[in-house]
């Protein structure tokens, strides 16, 4: 073929200084190219569109940087690809049967690209990426195959120009290169060489991804062979030698059929490396593996380029591997990994650790669902880390519920992510993400590690050696200096697991034997979404109606509650009967209120109330009849009349046993252990009044709803602020004003309890400075209200069974006295809530205190109905003590509250009755309640609630058993175990050695490039210098990637990888001397068609997860 520009070579004239000769290659052609081709038959403008494209992919890699920017980020990729095939298949290369061909393998790649992405899900996307991987690597191996089999592809054309002295002009000569030594090899050795490189790490990287694949889905497992290292080298050298015997055996070469069988064996040899390669390494590794195997696709890739000598082809691939090292050496450092002991298998080599691990001491303690719904129910931060075992269970979507559940009640609920949690990069934010959980919640290791000790509760999900604190504490463990998610500093953590075996590494963790620690075993799907439905059942704090539970009717634009009306029932399953309560003049409270009643109604209960019952607190006749209730005008007749009496205090005809409460029901708030209770009880029995003591119902789990104890203490405890505000008469918040300035109330708190810290809510929510103590330590408790924990200095353990007080020592009451003393003096309002159940109130405040308090202070004593936490407390009485301390004895807080005490009781009285009722059977009616309690009398059932609460029955005193103590409330985080003296390790990324260090790689380097001058190689200099501004490009483009986006960017990556698609379409066109369709054709549609497949698949899936995105309002 002629030299389409031999016209342009002119004589040159040489300057006059100008002397010896000059030997220089002008432009590389290959002779019976494809379509009679040139290097210059195209023009420059292919050029500039592989720089359009190059950039393009620049900024693909740049959006990933930043979630909102990601979307971008896909488009300029997919632009970038389109411009670049486009560009070669307009180019010079693809003629005749390479039109159409191209697209005949292109055309169901995409297709088949675009149904594996349409079809995997998020959490098959390891094996996906792995599946790209496999296909990057195979086309630059079959490219490579087949170059070697077009027998054209070792002739190349150069032209020299050489200096003639004397006269100072350039003479043209032409060279040929036939593949042989004998004509040089100048610039095929370089094609050569990395054709074969293309070819053995294509096939590296496609089998070894496939296995990868397998082992992600579990269908093989770890197997290293006999002197494995030993294999590994046969293996390996002898790929090297058969290409070399391909490339070097006179008579072979290119085009051969002898050449091209040795080469087929290297392919089958690197094939079988790349499989013993991943064969051997360990399950916590593989997130280590499928990031190298995707810098095996990418230097394929880069060496295709080499082969082609296509500058874009160099740039994508070094981008592609440059992600791949990049991300290998962030799981590395995340698991303090030294990335040869990754390479080399086997979790724990070349790590910290290397003798026993630290003993464990404790147990693992179960928790149930009804424990873990309360705990999460009254948190406010709750903090969820997700493991693999979220995704194996495929629980995304039940956990991302249980967020929209929590947040909905005001709970702040996060995510820490773990780099190495899942099976791949960033793998947990694209789960949560397609389970549309807000990306800004989502938050990496060391962004939210430093909240975990100031977060309420943390639900460990499937995950093991993340948050295994050995890793910091334990230097002789495996995965010691190993950074992990600190959540042992929180102040509870949940962990689901399906049992009770060690993570993939094999370390056992310290985490699970924890005292603020429990286990909460089953399958993350199943535990997830019974935790849903448990908490869903719970009423948010603060008394808050479910939203379930609130009806409107909408008429135009304005909202209105529905009014219904209901008649009683005509055939009740149990008759209740509300009266007036009678014990106390100031008591305004009443048993049931309209709202409760109308939800009895609904189920078979007829209600009869006295009129005028509920006046006091604010409920009139017409609200009870509109519920379903019968309004009886005489007390007697509601007695008469009703099966069960409900009321809040004992009626009078219960205090004076009245025959006309002969064998009824009466539910009241009794306190069968104190006293007075005690004789109300043993009167009633013997006149044959049956009893109900709603204050002895067990403080555990599934009693919760029903408890009216915790329910009115809150309102006391609310109440109580108020009434020392209206005392005290000055300021609770800090003030200044035209009148000067005014500093906050000092409010003093003992007795944390629910009354103590539903006061500590209200003081410090008027502005007051509120410090609080209680026996038990429950600071967490007090500084998450927003109070400061005070103490005292002598150390007692002051929780009694199931985490309740207990009378404390005479040398402790001696101590804290003291300090009590103190913090009178400084405060303005002292409120005193503690009790013991059972036992007179503990006396906390003596008169030698008040002498010593400011003028004007004031003291709320809730412990007044026990006797007073104050010495000098009177009984239901207000007075001031020695004109200047208002002391508050009064026993009516819940009652000045009498609307909210109503409802909450009347709630509790709802819950009681529906508990009793399913008591034996989960379908039991109201008919079943008077049945139960009496079944749970005979022993023919057994029933905690029932056993306990039942004071007297068929003329006797019902002395129950003791009640089961309550889980204590959640313990303070333990504190870590002393540090080991020996200092843990950090594992060097590649090796400390001094042949790994960065100044000996530079060493190298600069000898290399000293032998490529050498070479005198222009084109190869021209790609090695593409080559690194590529590499540092790509690096500083990957490293500035979101770590939630890592798995898009691999993704991506791996679509640009099917960059490789341009040298199978240079090939499609190529043909034999027949002209027909030759091998390397064939071979170039299959490379086309993998490729496609790769670009297709890639850039869709990308997109799919990309849509997943989504932040907090979008």
């Amino acid at each position: 073929m002629s030299d389409p520009r031999s016209e342009l070579f002119k004589p040159l004239p040489l300057g006059s200084n100008s002397q010896g000769e000059i030997g220089l290659g002008y432009y590389v052609s290959q002779p019976n190219q494809t379509c009679n081709a040139t290097p210059w038959s195209t023009g420059p403008w292919i050029d500039c569109a592989y720089t359009v494209a190059a950039m393009l992919f620049i900024m693909s890699l740049k959006g990933l940087s930043d979630q909102k920017t990601a979307n971008w980020g896909c488009y300029y990729g997919i632009m970038g690809m389109t411009i670049a095939i486009v560009a070669a298949y307009f180019s010079a290369y693809v003629c005749d049967a390479g039109s159409w061909l191209t697209w005949a393998a292109m055309a169901p790649g995409i297709i088949v690209g675009l149904v594996m992405a349409v079809k995997v899900t998020m959490i098959q996307m390891p094996q996906l990426v792995g599946l790209l991987n496999a296909f990057g690597g195979l086309a630059s191996a079959v490219e490579a195959i087949g170059m070697f089999a077009d027998e054209n592809a070792k002739d190349k054309k150069y032209i020299e120009f050489t200096r003639q002295s004397p006269s100072n002009y350039l003479s043209m000569n032409t060279r040929y290169e036939d593949g042989t030594w004998e004509t040089s090899k100048k610039y095929s050795i370089i094609q050569s060489a990395a054709l074969h490189l293309a070819l053995i790490i294509g096939s590296i990287t496609f089998f070894g991804s496939l296995l990868a694949c397998l082992k992600l889905m579990g269908k093989v497992g770890n197997y290293v062979p006999p002197a494995r290292n030993v294999v590994n080298f046969i293996l390996l050298g002898g790929s090297i030698a058969c290409c070399a015997v391909a490339e070097e055996v006179k008579g072979w070469g290119y085009g051969s059929t002898e050449g091209l069988i040795f080469v087929l064996i290297a392919f089958v040899l690197s094939a079988l490396w790349g499989v013993l390669f991943v064969y051997a390494i360990g399950g916590a590794d593989m997130p280590v593996v499928i990031c190298i195997l995707n810098t095996g696709s990418g230097a394929a890739g880069v060496f295709a380029g080499f082969m082609m000598g296509n500058k874009l082809l160099v740039i994508t691939g070094t981008f592609v591997a440059s992600s791949g090292a990049i991300l290998s050496a962030l799981m590395c450092i995340a698991m303090n990994r030294n990335l040869i002991s990754v390479l080399s298998g086997g979790f724990g080599a070349g790590m910290s650790g290397g003798g026993q691990q630290q003993a464990i001491e404790g147990e693992m303690v179960e928790t149930s669902t009804p424990d873990v719904a309360n705990l999460f129910n009254t948190a406010k931060n709750i903090i969820i880390v997700p493991g693999y075992g979220m995704a194996a269970g495929k629980a995304q979507h039940k956990v991302a519920e249980l967020t929209t559940l929590l947040r909905g009640r005001g709970v702040n609920v996060r995510f820490a992510i773990h780099p190495v949690a899942g099976r791949l990069p960033g793998h947990m934010n694209v789960l949560l993400a397609e389970a549309r959980v807000p990306y800004d919640i989502v938050l990496s290791m060391d962004e939210i590690n430093q909240d975990f000790p100031n977060t309420d509760a943390v639900l460990v999900l499937g995950a093991n050696d993340i948050v295994n604190p050995a890793a910091e504490e334990d230097p002789n463990c495996s995965i010691a200096g190993m950074p992990v998610l600190q959540v042992w500093k929180a102040k509870t953590t949940i962990v689901v697991k399906r049992g009770k075996g060690s993570g993939y590494s094999g370390v056992e963790n310290p985490l699970f034997f924890r005292e603020n620690n429990r286990m909460y075993y089953g399958n993350a799907m199943k535990q997830m979404d019974e935790l849903c439905q448990a908490i869903g059942k719970l009423d948010p704090p603060g008394g808050a109606k479910k939203a379930e539970e609130t009806v409107i009717a909408v008429e135009s634009d304005v909202k209105v509650e529905e009014v219904e009306t209901l008649t009683p029932p005509e055939n009740p399953g149990l008759v209740l009967g509300v009266v007036a309560e009678d014990s106390e003049a100031y008591e305004k409270r009443v048993g049931l209120v309209p709202s409760i009643v109308t939800k009895l109604t609904k189920l078979n209960y007829k209600t009869v109330v006295q009129s005028g019952c509920g006046m006091k607190a604010g409920y009139s006749d017409k609200e009870y009849l509109a519920a379903g209730a019968q309004v009886l005008a005489e007390r007697a007749e509601v007695i008469a009349a009703c099966t069960m009496l409900i009321s809040v205090t004992p009626p009078s005809e219960l205090s004076t046993a009245s025959e006309s409460l002969k064998d009824k029901w009466v539910v009241s708030w009794v306190g069968k252990l104190l006293p007075d209770g005690k004789v109300l009880v043993e009167a009633a029995a013997k006149a044959g009044i049956n009893v109900i003591d709603v204050t002895a119902v067990p403080r555990i789990t599934i009693a919760q709803k029903l408890d009216v104890l915790s329910s009115q203490a809150k309102i006391a405890g609310n109440r109580a602020v108020i009434e020392a505000a209206i005392l005290f008469g000055k300021f609770m918040s800090p003030e200044i004003t035209a009148a000067g300035k005014f500093p906050p109330a000092k409010v003093l708190i003992l007795g944390a309890g629910v009354a103590g810290l539903a006061a500590i809510g209200t003081a410090v929510a008027l502005g007051a400075e509120v410090r609080a103590w209680d026996v038990r330590d429950v600071s967490d408790q007090v500084e998450s209200m927003g109070g400061k924990w005070i103490t005292v200095d002598f150390k007692e353990e002051g929780a009694g069974a199931g985490g309740y007080a207990r009378e404390s020592s005479a040398a402790f009451q001696d101590a804290q006295k003291q300090t009590f003393a103190k913090h009178c003096r400084e405060c303005d309002i002292v409120l005193t809530t503690a009790a013991i159940p059972g036992r007179p109130s503990p006396k906390l405040i003596e008169g030698w205190m008040l002498d010593n308090m400011r003028p004007g202070s004031v003291i709320i004593d809730l412990g007044a109905v026990g006797g007073g936490n104050c010495t000098e407390t009177k009984k239901g009485e207000v007075f001031v003590y020695d004109n200047k301390v208002t002391i508050c004895g009064e026993l009516d807080f819940p009652s000045k509250m009498a609307r909210q005490a109503s409802e909450m009781y009347a709630n509790n009285m709802l819950n009681l009755l529906e508990h009793v009722a399913k008591a034996k059977d989960a379908s039991g009616t109201s008919s079943a309640v008077v049945e139960n309690l009496v079944a749970n009398q005979k022993k023919e059932i057994e029933e905690v609630v029932c056993t306990q609460i039942v004071a007297a029955y068929n003329g006797e005193v019902i002395n129950a058993p003791p009640p089961p103590m309550p889980s204590p409330p959640p313990p303070k985080p333990a504190a870590a175990p002393a540090k080991s003296e020996q200092k843990i390790a950090k594992a060097s990324l590649v090796s400390d050695s001094v042949l790994m260090s960065t100044q000996f790689f530079m060493f190298c380097f600069a000898v290399m490039m000293l032998g490529v001058a050498f070479l005198d190689n222009e084109i190869l200099i021209q790609l090695m210098m593409v080559f690194m501004l590529a590499a540092w490009v790509g690096y500083m483009l990957v490293y500035g990637v979101h770590p939630a986006l890592h798995t898009p960017l691999m993704s991506v990556s791996n679509a640009i990888s099917g960059q490789v698609i341009l040298g199978g379409i240079f090939m499609v066109s190529s043909e034999n001397k027949d002209g027909d369709i030759n091998a390397t054709a064939l071979l170039g549609a299959f490379a086309v068609f993998i490729a496609a497949m790769n670009v297709a698949g890639g850039f869709a899936v990308t997109f799919k997860m990309l849509q997943m995105f989504k932040k907090e309002k979008e």
